[in-house]
């Protein structure tokens, strides 16, 4: 499935906002307490989504995961109310070991029963094997209290002590981390990675220049042939992006306002025409944009075209045959033609001409003119120009005032 583009990278958001690192979005959690088995809870920490020790990004549980070989049969009913004396926990208490072993079920684990109308998990906060008894927080993950009567079988769902470090419980707004050093003495940050968190905010700021464009710009934007987007472009998402970032921290700052400004004032210059973007058709389009193909090492060069290009779109090539000054230099021309491009050589116009210092034969109603520092500047055999033309007749695209169609129902 196609997504839609992002105009800046990091790099560029970091080129026009030096700052921009400064903005990360991880916050601090504090008050770790031990379960015991390499178990802390850290409560009211609010959504966490990641969660990070000294930098590093540890790896969330995956509710689902179940985990096999760990089931027990209860001896005596636990009912919908938990006991009045410890709030949401109860103890369940077990006779009966039917898979694993009881030593295998520790902390930090999330049993429920086997009835399939039983939606009911509970977190085991702690497991005594020499009274044969273990205390649950009811109702874990928002999940509904239940009741379970005498003989009912429980069976191990997942752990954050097995496979996985940790997990956020929306319903009660907990974190629940395995871990084998106190987090008390890590510097434990919930958010988000970085470079995903730049990844969204570019996108969305993407998105809203697309939308703040004249509709009689492109919905999204083009590349050009070398697959960049306009300069005016990357910059004004990255303007976008540092005051997204900068408004999340302090929604009243002076700098987020200054680079909405500038942002603005790029977005109108679009919009209103003053500024032009690599694809488009502008008003001397049909003079021809020249342009350097690869090195120049000569000091004669192309230096102005004139005219009006008949044709609808081609991209000329010339190229100097024979090295020498005014006089002595020739260059040859190619158009569209077999196929191809005039850049490709698709049919030759000019072959060989002397370079006389005046207007001379392009292509296509088009003449060009060579020159240099002085009149005995030389231009290098195999010095080529490209240029890039489109027909006079053609719609210039430019932003221009439409009435809007409107229906009333």
């Amino acid at each position: 499935m196609a997504t839609a583009q992002t105009y800046c990278t990091h790099r560029q958001l970091k080129d026009v906002f030096p700052q921009v690192d400064s903005f990360d979005s991880k916050r601090p959690i504090y008050g770790w307490e031990s379960l015991g088995n390499s178990i802390y809870i850290a409560n009211n920490v609010g959504l966490t989504t990641q969660l990070f020790a000294d930098g590093r990004e540890l790896n969330s549980m995956q509710t689902g995961s179940t985990l096999t070989g760990y089931s027990f049969v209860i001896n005596a009913a636990v009912d919908s109310q938990p006991d009045a004396d410890t709030a949401e926990f109860n103890e369940l208490s077990y006779s009966t070991w039917l898979t694993g072993s009881d030593t295998d079920l520790k902390a930090g684990h999330y049993i429920a029963s086997g009835s399939a109308s039983d939606s009911e998990l509970m977190f085991v906060e702690a497991h005594d094997t020499s009274t044969n008894k273990i205390t649950v927080r009811r109702g874990a993950l928002g999940t509904t209290i239940t009741n379970h009567t005498t003989s009912t079988t429980f069976y191990s769902k997942y752990a954050v002590s097995e496979v996985y470090n940790w997990m956020y419980d929306s319903y009660s707004d907990q974190v629940l981390l395995y871990s084998s050093s106190n987090p008390n003495d890590l510097n434990m940050e919930s958010g988000e990675d970085f470079s995903t968190l730049i990844t969204r905010i570019t996108a969305n700021a993407s998105r809203y220049l697309d939308a703040k464009l004249d509709p009689s710009l492109p919905k999204e934007q083009l590349k050009d042939k070398e697959g960049n987007y306009d300069y005016i472009i990357v910059r004004t998402t990255a303007l976008l992006a540092a005051v997204f970032l900068i408004r999340s921290h302090d929604p009243t700052s002076e700098v987020a306002t200054a680079l909405m400004e500038d942002a603005q004032e790029n977005i109108d210059s679009l919009n209103n025409g003053g500024a032009a973007l690599s694809w488009q058709t502008t008003g001397d389009s049909s003079k021809g944009i020249l342009r350097d193909v690869g090195t120049i090492s000569g000091a004669l060069r192309p230096v102005d075209t004139r005219g009006r290009w008949v044709g609808t779109f081609d991209v000329i090539k010339i190229k100097i045959i024979d090295a020498g000054a005014i006089g002595t230099a020739t260059y040859s021309v190619w158009t569209k033609g077999n196929d191809k491009l005039g850049v490709n050589e698709g049919n030759q116009v000019v072959t060989a001409e002397t370079i006389d210092g005046s207007y001379q034969r392009l292509a296509g109603g088009l003449q060009i003119r060579f020159g240099g520092a002085s009149y005995s500047s030389e231009a290098s055999a195999g010095d080529t120009w490209e240029v890039e033309v489109s027909g006079w007749s053609e719609e210039v695209d430019n932003s221009a005032v439409n009435s809007v169609k409107m229906t009333r129902r």
